[in-house]
């Protein structure tokens, strides 16, 4: 193992980037359990993208410094926050404040499945209203910003977040090919021991023998995702009619029910429903959509991705 120096860093110096609905959260936890790794105790702080970041740049030391604080003195620190992939701006932030030697570890998923999943994560929350093909069509070409996140904190751009060639290439060019490491979701669920371990060598950290299991952020379908959505607007006073009524209410619980609401809701209405199976014609029609980038993207990682049984001819 390589000989470590201490993360006197002020910011994460280990990032998950990507892709949303691939497994981040479970690897966000299974990363955690290594003594020499604390990730941060909110898995996706978006804070490297927030508009005001430069304004606010010691405001955002101080919070980042109470998400580590389980493990302050571990080696790596680690930030989740998966659309870190998309935001330009987040490469050029990490460059310029990250001190140490960063790391990124991409889990990517086979991305029809993944934009299957991400169009039924948002669906079964209440945030999407549209069929599977408009829903994809409407924002195909547009790229996340954080003026169209979702009031539960995500984003749509179902399409883009599956684009890995066009994303990674940005890394790649940005940073030393020792600095990143692809692992795919496929293999983490088949083996999540073998594959932790991997990401663990690559840290150039000693291998766990044994891992608590872990099943992170599942897909979930509420009874009542209308409610979910109204309440969460509410918290946010994004609904103009309950304005009078949002400002009533003191700050120190809109903090509180902003918090925990979602997570509460979630728990109370929602379904052991199941989401449909993506159609043949379909998955036929994504996977047509990403053909140039996955060849794109095999170029860039001289990865074959066997497991992505679907793009195997190409």
């Amino acid at each position: 193992m390589s000989i470590q120096i201490p993360n006197t860093s002020k910011f994460p110096n280990l990032f998950i980037p990507g892709a949303a609905k691939s497994g981040t959260s479970t690897l966000h936890d299974l990363l955690n359990q290594h003594p020499e790794i604390c990730m941060s105790s909110l898995k996706e702080p978006y804070y490297l993208i927030n508009d005001n970041f430069e304004d606010n740049i010691e405001k955002y030391i101080a919070k980042y410094k109470t998400l580590f604080k389980n493990k302050p003195e571990a080696l790596y620190k680690g930030d989740s926050s998966t659309s870190y992939m998309l935001f330009p701006n987040f490469i050029e932030r990490v460059k310029f404040n990250v001190v140490n030697d960063v790391k990124f570890i991409f889990i990517l998923r086979n991305p029809i499945d993944r934009i299957y999943s991400h169009y039924w994560y948002l669906k079964g929350l209440g945030s999407e209203s549209l069929d599977f093909k408009t829903a994809i069509k409407k924002d195909k070409d547009i790229e996340p910003d954080m003026s169209k996140k979702l009031p539960e904190g995500k984003f749509k751009n179902y399409f883009q977040y599956g684009l890995y060639g066009k994303w990674l290439e940005k890394f790649y060019t940005n940073f030393d090919t020792s600095q990143i490491k692809i692992i795919l979701f496929e293999d983490l669920k088949e083996n999540p021991l073998k594959i932790t371990n991997e990401c663990f060598s690559f840290l150039g950290l000693e291998p766990l023998h044994q891992l608590n299991e872990i099943k992170s952020n599942p897909t979930v379908i509420l009874k009542y995702p209308k409610l979910h959505q109204s309440i969460l607007r509410f918290t946010q006073g994004s609904i103009t009619s309950m304005k009078p009524l949002y400002r009533l209410v003191p700050r120190h619980l809109k903090n509180y029910i902003k918090k925990h609401s979602s997570n509460v809701i979630i728990k109370v209405t929602k379904t052991s429903q199941s989401y449909p199976p993506l159609s043949q014609s379909e998955r036929t029609w994504v996977k047509d959509l990403y053909e140039n980038d996955f060849i794109l993207l095999k170029s860039i990682t001289n990865n074959n991705f066997k497991p992505w049984k679907d793009f195997n001819e190409l």
